[in-house]
């Protein structure tokens, strides 16, 4: 038979019986030893990319970092002077990252489309290598997904109660041990029970995903917005010591107006360490406090 480099290669028969041994050099039936045959470049999972992989995963989480990291070795291990790798997934459909992050001219978009892939230029990279550099991409994207799913509100993408409690538990201790103030505000909606039984529940969620992109936009980088009930949400505004509250509702005001939402809410705060350093205090402090607000019976 003929080899890819064009060599002539001996066939070995059936009979001869050629089993692996585990250092790597095999036996057959009749004594004669043979190492075993290595895969070609391109059959497999190259030691680069699992080092890549296991570089990512030691300094940061697996997500479009890793697709662009992996870009760029495989550009800088084939001398490529571009690279573009298409990847589909459910949540956002069909999307294509570049060498470099940079944008894909209308050109490119037509000449590549959306079948997923990786595409070099110059095109010397061999087909099983391309397809393996798209799965680990297509892999590291999925798990940054799942993870972000695993700690986000599904509706509103904001954080859900169970990263809220874990941010609260962090925000509480080191407010313990070093004194740093933080500003723990509750937020519930006005009325919406009203809105999901006269409107439906269709209408109630997307009255939910306004308010969600608002509270996201009305909080500081190092704040913390979740959703923690049906129409509950809570608030972990850092290095705050209670004042900055006033400023966060008037944003969050500011913003449902310019989306012309007619969304009512209610606040009730609580602060680290003056009124408390324990977390369930302090919930329960600003809960009873919201629910003064509101004039309503604490539940």
């Amino acid at each position: 038979m003929t080899t890819m480099n064009g060599q002539r290669a001996e066939a070995v028969s059936p009979a001869d019986d050629i089993e692996p041994d585990l250092d790597g050099v095999t036996t057959s039936t009749n004594g004669a030893t043979a190492k075993s045959p290595v895969a070609p470049v391109g059959n497999h999972y190259e030691p680069w990319l699992f080092q890549t992989m296991l570089n990512e995963l030691s300094e940061s989480e697996l997500g479009i970092g890793f697709v662009y990291t992996v870009l760029e070795q495989l550009a800088l291990r084939y001398a490529l002077s571009d690279a573009v790798v298409v990847l589909a997934h459910e949540s956002f459909g069909t999307q294509a990252f570049r060498l470099g992050g940079k944008i894909l001219t209308p050109e490119m978009s037509e000449t590549i489309g959306t079948t997923p892939g990786v595409y070099c230029e110059p095109d010397i990279v061999s087909d099983a290598e391309l397809d393996a550099v798209r799965t680990a991409c297509q892999l590291s994207l999925s798990l940054h997904l799942a993870r972000f799913s695993a700690a986000h509100d599904p509706l509103t993408n904001i954080a859900n109660r169970r990263s809220f409690d874990a941010a609260l538990q962090v925000a509480a201790a080191r407010s313990a041990r070093y004194g740093w103030a933080f500003t723990l505000v509750i937020v519930d909606l006005n009325d919406f029970k009203l809105v999901n039984d006269r409107l439906g529940h269709e209408t109630g969620d997307d009255l939910l995903r306004q308010f969600g992109f608002a509270l996201r936009r009305a909080v500081r980088s190092g704040d913390t917005a979740a959703r923690i009930g049906g129409d509950e949400f809570a608030v972990i505004l850092s290095n705050a010591e209670g004042h900055e509250a006033a400023g966060f509702t008037e944003r969050l005001k500011s913003y449902l107006a310019s989306a012309n939402s007619v969304i009512e809410f209610s606040i009730g705060t609580a602060t680290s360490p003056r009124d408390s350093t324990d977390p369930v205090e302090l919930l329960r402090i600003a809960d009873a406090r919201l629910y003064e607000k509101k004039g309503t019976k604490h539940r």
